[in-house]
């Protein structure tokens, strides 16, 4: 053996380069039989193979059972227990309707005591599938070298889940006491108050996300925008009251800058709430927001003001942006007079100063109402745009009332293709919802093709297909504007066959259509 592997620098470095991932276990057969090797190579080859866990069954399973075991547990085998134990980095646990072993009662007596039993723990991800079951103490996982911490509980609602959020109350406590380095912080679930509020003293938090039905109180949310060090937020945010909202932010602003560090947020808001936040956000400084609406039945125009106030808060910084507009066909509203949901060029009028976009992603509860002209003015507001995705999932009757699609009398037609080809010539992925009966009529003489090669995929959602299409002046509208695709879909929610579209259309560039 060359000396240079009798180095644990070097080792170290080369088991990184090996396939450690903890699932299946099989995959770690090769760190045990690293760790056989010699002497030189057994704690290298035994750090790699228990860094990351599964569960922590494997570790409790090195004690003896509690049945079996007496008053106390042999030195040798708590020994053989805290040598493997600091060894842990990663653990995940599911508890479910399978138990996770027994804690024996040194562990559990250790614990009681505050002791980590889990001192080089990096990372935890805990999933209650049963959130009834209590099998185990939360303060295993607790460690002062723990950065992330991720928790789902689940949605359901029961008397028998108070014990669990009074548990997690207790331990995110216990985490933001211990723990100082925390990074990161996941909560999704049906959370009670009291846990999404023990967040407010994580000041050190790099991301952190609150997905679940809880109420995120002002005066949390106020401690959260002072994070110094906050880059990543997503927040689910139901708030008692606007006015509620706007006084803690209000209040907070006075002594500081909020969201000194924001770059990257997910927020669900209704419109209101978004105006709120929006205007506290910092100046120029967001890359990323994924806006999402809470489904309530409401005008898209409602939408507007928030928009404006995010545009003029981020115009000079924001290079993707999301936007779902969903909305509840469940909930009761007067039929006679629905709201509208047909996003227009109107609606998204003042994301026209997103001059630096580069994805643009509108998922609504039914198809926008652009035609090709409104197209050719969204393709003039994003000169720099590489993905362009406008609703293009299939929707069928049961999904959209009659009484919301009255409204509509304009679609995109095949033409638009042409236009985002010569203004768009980052564009690398579009979807689009299209009336691919309309076609352009055919040019005289015919047009050169444009030299738009960038985009590699394009689906085409269909919003009005009739009983039939033309293939091949459909394949070759596509194959004018778009000659270098590599995937092209038709999203449509028929039982309509696009086949003879896609031979024709990889038949026009000398190839055949990808399987």
């Amino acid at each position: 053996m060359h000396p240079v592997l009798l180095i644990d620098e070097v080792l170290r470095i080369i088991f990184d380069h090996v396939d450690h991932h903890p699932s299946p276990p099989s995959d770690l057969k090769a760190f045990y039989r690293l760790a056989t090797v010699c002497r030189a190579w057994k704690d290298p080859a035994l750090d790699y193979l228990w860094s990351s866990l599964v569960s922590v069954d494997p570790l409790l399973a090195l004690l003896p059972r509690v049945s079996d075991a007496p008053s106390y547990i042999p030195s040798d085998a708590l020994a053989r227990f805290h040598a493997y134990s600091s060894r842990v980095r990663n653990v995940g646990q599911s508890v479910g309707s399978v138990p996770v072993l027994k804690l024996g009662p040194n562990i559990t007596h250790a614990i009681a005591k505050g002791n980590i039993v889990l001192p080089s723990l990096r990372s935890v991800h805990l999933v209650f599938q049963d959130p009834t079951r209590q099998d185990f103490p939360l303060d295993l996982y607790l460690s002062r070298s723990l950065q992330c911490v991720s928790v789902d509980v689940g949605f359901r609602a029961s008397k028998e889940t108070d014990g669990l959020r009074e548990s997690l109350h207790v331990y995110l406590d216990a985490v933001a006491r211990v723990s100082t380095n925390l990074q990161h912080l996941c909560l999704r679930g049906r959370l009670s108050d009291r846990v999404v509020n023990s967040v407010a003293c994580m000041r050190e938090l790099r991301s952190l996300s609150i997905c679940g039905g809880s109420q995120l109180m002002p005066r949390t949310l106020s401690s959260i925008a002072c994070f110094p060090n906050l880059e990543d937020l997503r927040l689910q945010l139901n708030c008692p009251s606007i006015s509620d909202l706007a006084e803690g932010l209000g209040s907070a602003s006075s002594d500081t800058a909020l969201f000194p560090s924001l770059r990257a947020l997910r927020i669900r808001v209704p419109p209101a709430a978004a105006e709120v936040f929006f205007a506290h956000v910092p100046q120029g400084r967001l890359h990323t927001v994924h806006l999402e609406s809470d489904l309530k039945p409401r005008s898209v125009d409602s939408w507007t003001p928030a928009l404006a106030i995010l545009a003029e808060r981020a115009h000079s910084s924001l290079t993707d942006f999301s936007f779902d507009a969903l909305t509840s066909f469940c909930e009761g509203f007067d039929h006679a007079l629905p709201p509208k949901l047909h996003i227009t060029l109107a609606t998204l009028a003042p994301l026209a100063r997103l001059a630096h976009l580069r994805r643009f992603a509108l998922d609504a509860s039914v198809p926008p109402d652009l035609a090709d002209a409104d197209l050719a003015t969204l393709a003039s507001w994003w000169p720099k745009i590489e993905e362009l995705v406008l609703w293009s999932r299939p929707v069928d009757a049961f999904d959209r009332p009659a009484y919301f699609t009255a409204a509509q009398t304009r679609a995109t037609t095949p033409s638009s293709l042409t236009v985002l080809a010569r203004r768009c010539p980052r564009l690398r992925r579009l979807s689009l919802p299209t009336d691919v009966a309309v076609l352009p009529p055919p040019a005289h003489p015919p047009l050169v093709l444009p030299s738009q090669t960038a985009l590699a995929r394009l689906t085409i959602g269909c919003v009005r297909t009739g009983k039939t299409i033309d293939p091949a002046g459909l394949a070759e509208c596509i194959y004018h504007a778009f000659p270098a695709l590599e995937e092209l879909e038709f999203d449509c929610g028929d039982e309509t066959s696009w086949a003879d579209v896609l031979e024709r259309y990889f038949g026009l560039g000398g190839h055949a259509a990808p399987i």
